[in-house]
Parts: C-alpha cells; structure tokens; sequence
C-alpha cells in the first residue's frame, strides 16, 4: 500500500503539471505577456519534473540486488539533481528575455481577466499539490517527492508574483498613478522575479542532492553516535568507531570496536545487542553491522590470557596449574591434540604455543606442556555389562568406592573407557570432590586391566 500511495501522489503531480503548463501557454501566447509564459515554462519544467520524479520514486523503491546491495534509494538523489538542473537552464532562459525586456525593447502585454483566472487557478492547484506532496514527503521519506513539493510550492510564489506585476500593468493603463517605465518593464521584472526563485530553489535542491551523492552526514551525528556507544557496559570505550550512510532516507551504520578476549561468545553477542538498540535511539530504521575484536585488556589475569592464545591457534588446553615462586610464574598444562599426530607434529604445535605465550607472560615465566593425545572422531564402542556388574562388586572394597552410583563400561580399539557416577553431599568442598574422585580413578585403573580412559562425573546427594 506505502508504494501505491508514494507512486499515486507523484502520478498526481504529473496531473496537475500538465494541466498549468498548457492553461498557462495558452494564455500567455495570446495575451504576450512574459511573466505569464516564464511561468508557463516553469510549469513545463514542473511537469517534466513530476514525471522524473515518477520514475526515479519507481526505482527507488526496487529491492537490493546484485549490482545495488545497499538498494536503489540513490536514483531519488539523482533525480532531484537533474530536476535542479532543469530548473536552472529555465530560469537563465527567463533573465535572458526579461533582460530584452527590460534593456532593449520594453512593451506593456495585453492584460485580460483571462490572465488573470489562470494564475488564481495555478495558485490554488500548486498549493493543494504542494501541500499534499510534503505530507507524503514526510510519510515516506522520499527526497524525490521532497523536491516535487519544493517546485510545486515555488511555482505558487512565482504566480503569486505575476499576479502582481499582472495588477501593476493593470493600474497603469486606467491610471497615471505608475510611471510609464515601470509600467512598461513590470512584465518583464515579474518575470525575472519568478526566475530568482526558481534559481534559489534549484541552489537549495541542487545542494541537498550532491550532500546526499556525496553521502554526506550531519557533522555531529558520528560524535553523538561514538559517545552513546562507548557508555555501552563490557566494551572498551576508546575502541569504538563508527561509519554512517545514507542511500535515501535508509541509514547503514558500520561499528566496531573491541570487547576483551576472554569475553565468551554469547557475552558479545548481547553487547552487540546492546549497542545496536543505543544506535537505533537515534536511527530507529538503521541498518547496522556490528564487527566484535578481542583484545587484551589492562590487569587481564594469566588464565584468560593462556585460554585466549589457545582459543586463537585453535588448540585446546586443560588441566592449567598456575604457581608463582620466587624465580617467577611456573605454567603447567595439557595440550590436547589427535591421536593420529606424530611427536613431531605435535611438537610443533607446542612449540607455537610456547611462543605465544612467552610473548605475553612474564619473561620470568616458565612454561611446561604435556601431550595428550585426543581422538576427536567417534570413535566405535561395545557395552560391557558384565565388566561393569565386576567393577561395581568390588567397589566395597576400594576406599570411598561407596559413593559411586553408577558404573559403565565400553570396549574401544584402544581399550577399555569407564564412565564413573558418583555422590557427594552438596556442601562438600569442591577441592575434596576432586581428591576423592581422583583416588576412585587410581583405584579402578590398577583393578581394571587395559583401561584406557576412566571418566568420573560428580553429583550432590538428593
């Protein structure tokens, strides 16, 4: 409907243009008088402009493709451009003939109530078309109808002008009372009068369409922009940076900035939520592209930085001891990698490693990493019942065996995986959790013969 409505009011404006052009014309050619053809011209330019205005409003409103992947909201611009200069060559066309007028050859046109009607018609049609342009204008946010309702609204001031001068000709014939050569170039002067607006006009839609071909944006919308993002909680406000432009009406913003590199994914997510709803406060219909980078951030403890240099080579670490000592930080940790690797793979991969984190610790740091080899592939596996019922018997007699609910076992390539359950009371220190599950583990790994790998889960007693 929105598109119907927009296309309505501009196939209105090429209506209304055609009827003042040709009542205009008509007049002015039998009465000569200058003001009235100038005007007669202008709404020649007006109709032609309403009938660009048509098209340019139709493909405005063509969907983003392949070629225009921010749409076609540019051709309004373009159109509006064009309209200015139109409006431009008519207006000098104009100050041409009103300068023979007025220089070389003055002469008093006649004067009929017929001149008269048609510029109250044309006040009356350019007011109601201007008017109804600039609502449909605000409501939707079309330069190009924008422009329709600037030349519409110029085209009344200009009539009203030749009124005017059509009075002041009017008076000097029945009277004395207007000095003969102001009598004989008022014509002439209504006329240039009608071309200096439309040549102010043309200055204003001319300067707005090249700001917005240059997408040009209010001075101070990046600044205000900038500063409500940085009050956004959780990024670092110094590395914000924003890019605004328009196509049309449609507003794209481009912002980055940095949020620190132990930061999780769904964390950042929500900051970038969070500053897309403070940018849309100011552009509600913005489309917006947010780019996120980590960074390291003043004070960062040494476990988010170890974990963010893993993250970044794609390797994963676990069981991370940190010890500080009198000569320095001591890190211990396992560095998982595919079953599949040779040693001297996975020594290089270590090694990388090692580097990173010797370029952002301490120089007094000590760094040891154990390989542990990892088959990331699922991995084919059969259900021991009867090893599990064995296992599960013998508890009783290992130390802490009671707290074990559950036993599973499965038969790899590799050996035998166990899957341990256990239950503790939920105020237990998390510390003692894990001694006692690690003792379980020791436990069942000299009873159970080629165990591979025993897995023990905690859960708080019901």
């Amino acid at each position: 409907m929105a598109e119907l409505s927009k296309r309505s009011a501009a196939l209105a404006s090429v209506g209304s243009g055609l009827l003042l052009t040709v009542l205009k014309v008509a007049v002015g050619l039998a009465t000569g008088s200058l003001a009235i053809i100038s005007e007669a011209a202008h709404s020649g330019l007006d109709l032609l402009a309403a009938m660009l205005t048509f098209f340019v409003v139709y493909v405005a409103e063509q969907p983003p493709d392949e070629n225009h992947p921010y749409g076609h909201g540019k051709a309004e611009s373009l159109g509006a451009l064009a309209e200015s200069a139109l409006l431009v060559a008519t207006a000098l066309w104009v100050l041409w003939h009103a300068y023979e007028r007025i220089f070389v050859s003055p002469e008093i046109p006649q004067v009929t109530i017929w001149s008269f009607l048609v510029m109250v018609v044309s006040v009356i049609v350019d007011y109601a078309r201007a008017r109804s342009l600039k609502r449909a204008a605000k409501t939707h946010r079309s330069q190009a109808l924008a422009a329709d309702a600037a030349h519409f609204t110029n085209d009344m001031l200009g009539s009203l002008v030749v009124i005017l001068s059509l009075g002041v000709l009017e008076v000097a014939t029945r009277t004395d009372i207007i000095p003969i050569w102001l009598a004989l170039r008022a014509d002439a002067i209504g006329a240039a009068l009608v071309a200096a607006i439309a040549l102010r006009v043309a200055y204003g839609l001319g300067r707005t369409s090249v700001r917005d071909l240059m997408e040009d944006v209010p001075g101070d919308l990046g600044r205000r922009l900038t500063a409500q993002v940085r009050t956004v909680e959780q990024l670092i406000p110094e590395s914000v940076r924003i890019r605004v432009r328009f196509v049309g009406e449609q507003a794209f913003v481009d912002v980055a900035y940095q949020v620190p590199r132990s930061m999780s994914l769904e964390a950042s997510h929500l900051v970038s939520q969070r500053v897309r709803d403070v940018i849309r406060r100011e552009l509600p219909l913005a489309d917006i592209v947010v780019s996120v980078e980590p960074a390291r951030v003043e004070g960062e403890e040494y476990a988010a930085t170890i974990y963010a240099i893993a993250n970044r080579l794609g390797v994963a670490v676990h069981h991370l001891s940190l010890l500080l000592s009198a000569d320095g930080l001591k890190v211990l940790l396992d560095l998982e990698l595919p079953s599949d690797l040779t040693l001297g793979q996975a020594h290089i991969t270590s090694e990388q490693l090692r580097e990173s984190l010797q370029r952002e610790l301490p120089e007094t740091a000590e760094i040891n990493i154990h390989l542990e080899a990892r088959d990331l592939h699922v991995l084919p596996a059969v259900q021991q019942e009867d090893v599990a019922r064995t296992i599960m018997q013998a508890l009783d007699s290992l130390a802490g065996g009671s707290a074990v609910t559950r036993v599973t076992s499965y038969l790899v390539q590799h050996g035998t995986v166990l899957a341990v359950r256990c239950a503790y009371p939920p105020e237990m220190p998390l510390v003692d959790v894990h001694d006692r599950m690690a003792s379980i583990e020791q436990q069942l790994r000299a009873f159970v013969p080629h165990v591979s790998r025993i897995h023990v889960d905690a859960d708080p007693m019901a």
